[in-house]
């Protein structure tokens, strides 16, 4: 009992202390308050004791969840093991019963038949659309068919549009239903066209990447309206580069500025190549590249334009998507305007590649100037790319320039027959009677002849004398060149000489080759061919045969007799009576004119010998005016 008493007694005695203390702090505080005037408050000190308060306050904490830490149960470890196993074997089971009905009818091979299976996978893949595709492809298979009458197919169209309403995209992103769409636009009226327009309108520049869908943006490129192709157009705009480096995407762009734009839409697009600012906003100020870079000259942005073209054009070279004609300009103008550091990383880039490019003008041109700024390293891997591919660069409309280019420049002759003309002479026959193959043969023969080949081309060609990057001679070039191949073309004349002497083309590049060849080089059978051609030619004014009235071949006798000594020929080879007869028509007259004016003395003598006694009476009574001029000059010379 006295022990409970005492504490009673401590416990009150301490709360009086208490009580007593607190009121000497408000007293004291009371008296300070009326002594001194309130401080200010510094913040920078409060904010700091804050601080150091809360870091005490975190690391307390820390410690005490260290402490309170506690290892965990191995037991515990386990259980959470098996749950995740388990957890993983539900998401497997969940996704078999997902597949289980499409692997039961794929592994049940036996029972089903193929279209049976493709069916369900269908089924699963399209889910509730499936029947309207199913019925769809049914109304598209008589839809296509060429049997299918006009009302018909306004019929089906309209069916069509029922069933597709609005599901144009779905539909334009299968292999088999895009079909149904292009079929539609291709046979349906102006407003089916136009519902499928305003579908797929927003949605362009994705289609054009699309494996499929993009055929339906073919589609209306073809058989659209004028409206819905410009839209087309203008829905490219910002995406020309994106589209030119796309696999897919490319064959859009080529369609569309190929076939549809007209040159000025074609700058528009092209000029994306050229800065970022005309994805948006395109220029109609300049017409070229060149009056381009003039005006970004001024402002000292030349090398910009170039850096962002050279850009665009590695990617597209990387991934070899090399055929689209926007490519082929945009490197032309690089490669023709770029400095020699950008000119030589373009030509190391694509110089393997060329063979893509030359089927168009622009691509041809790089090919050519690869040629003539690449070292003798780059021409010869360029032209080893070429093999098995001659044949058909000699007859491209555009790709024959190259050919030109490689005879004028490629100093090791060797390497070019060998590579380029033992392939081209193995095919003789196929490409001399190509429109485009034979001026291969005729530079050959005759380079730079404005007389037989394109000024514009052969002008051209010469541009390259300027660069001197060849260091050989270029008449000991053509001549050994001349030297490999000119046994075939004597081979060809000698047993074709008759479709020669026909046609003028070739009939020019034989009195060309005549006058090359040496008088080393063996004539004789050609002109044992050549005489016999003659002989059985009839002088009658409509027979087919009758290779001496013939214009071209007139021509090409003329060209013979003032080229080689072949009057000494045709005296020796056709009998009188046959050469007589020449003087029954206008042209024999002048081909006797011709040997009086260019044969030799003897050869002169032997004409007069042949005609002034006997045929002198024969000329007088001609009409004609060969007949004349020819008793002119025999009677002059006699």
């Amino acid at each position: 009992m006295s022990t409970s008493v005492e504490n009673k007694k401590r416990k009150l005695s301490k709360k009086t202390d208490d009580s007593d203390q607190k009121k000497k702090k408000v007293q004291f505080s009371l008296n300070n308050s009326e002594n001194e005037k309130p401080k200010k408050l510094d913040f920078d000190t409060l904010s700091s004791s804050l601080k150091s308060r809360a870091t005490e306050k975190l690391a307390q904490v820390a410690a005490a969840k260290r402490q309170a830490r506690v290892k965990p149960d191995p037991s515990m470890l386990s259980n959470v093991k098996l749950i995740k196993k388990q957890l993983k074997s539900k998401q497997k089971q969940m996704e078999t019963k997902k597949k289980k009905k499409h692997i039961n009818i794929v592994q049940d091979k036996e029972n089903t038949t193929f279209r049976q299976r493709l069916k369900e996978r269908q089924k699963l893949r399209r889910g509730v659309l499936y029947d309207m595709a199913d019925k769809s492809k049914k109304i598209w298979e008589i839809l296509r068919r060429d049997e299918t009458t006009n009302e018909v197919r306004v019929k089906l169209c309209g069916e069509l549009m029922k069933l597709i309403e609005g599901n144009v995209k779905f539909l334009s992103m299968a292999h088999d239903t895009t079909r149904v769409l292009e079929c539609l636009i291709q046979f349906g009226n102006e407003q089916q066209k136009q519902y499928i327009f305003e579908q797929i309108q927003k949605d362009i520049p994705t289609m054009a990447k699309s494996l499929y869908a993009h055929h339906v943006i073919l589609k209306f490129l073809t058989y659209g309206t004028d409206a819905q192709k410009d839209t087309i157009k203008k829905s490219l705009h910002g995406h020309v580069c994106k589209l030119a480096r796309h696999s897919i995407g490319c064959r859009v762009l080529e369609y569309c500025y190929n076939d549809i734009c007209n040159s000025a839409e074609r700058f528009q697009l092209v000029q994306e190549f050229y800065g970022r600012e005309y994805a948006i906003l395109k220029t109609t100020d300049v017409k070229n590249i060149e009056e381009l870079l003039e005006s970004k000259a001024a402002t000292g942005q030349r090398a910009n334009v170039l850096e962002y073209m050279q850009e665009n054009l590695m990617p597209c070279i990387q991934k070899d998507l090399l055929s689209t004609s926007i490519v082929h300009r945009a490197m032309h103008e690089y490669i023709r305007n770029a400095n020699e550091k950008g000119r030589e990383e373009i030509i190391d880039a694509v110089k393997e590649k060329l063979i893509k490019m030359i089927h168009s003008r622009d691509g041809a041109r790089v090919a050519i100037y690869c040629l003539w700024y690449g070292s003798n390293k780059d021409r010869k891997l360029l032209i080893k790319s070429f093999k098995s591919f001659i044949v058909k660069i000699a007859k491209e409309e555009q790709g024959y320039p190259v050919l030109w280019t490689i005879f004028d420049i490629v100093d090791d002759t060797k390497l070019v027959s060998k590579m380029i003309l033992q392939e081209l002479m193995s095919s003789f026959d196929d490409i001399i009677n190509d429109p485009h193959g034979k001026k291969v043969l005729m530079y050959l023969i005759a380079p730079r002849n404005t007389k037989h080949l394109q000024y514009d081309l052969v002008q051209l060609m010469k541009t390259s004398d300027a660069l001197q990057t060849s260091k050989k001679d270029s008449n000991i070039r053509q001549d050994e060149l001349f030297e490999f191949c000119k046994s075939y073309f004597l081979e060809y004349f000698t047993s074709n000489i008759l479709s020669a002497l026909k046609d003028g083309f070739k009939g020019f590049m034989m009195t060309e080759m005549i006058e090359r060849l040496s008088s080393a080089d063996d004539l004789t059978s050609f002109y044992t061919s050549l005489s016999s051609t003659l002989s059985t030619s009839s002088v009658e004014p409509q027979a087919e045969t009758n290779l001496i009235e013939n214009q071209v071949s007139h021509n090409v006798l003329r060209h013979l007799i003032i080229a080689d000594a072949l009057v000494s020929t045709l005296l020796s080879s056709i009998s009188p009576d046959i050469l007589r007869a020449w003087i029954l028509c206008n042209r024999g007259c002048f081909i006797f004119v011709m040997m009086l004016e260019h044969g030799q003395p003897d050869e002169c003598k032997q004409v007069r010998s042949l005609l002034v006694p006997s045929a002198v009476d024969t000329l007088k009574r001609q009409t004609f005016t060969g007949a004349k001029i020819l008793v002119e000059k025999l009677l002059s010379s006699s």
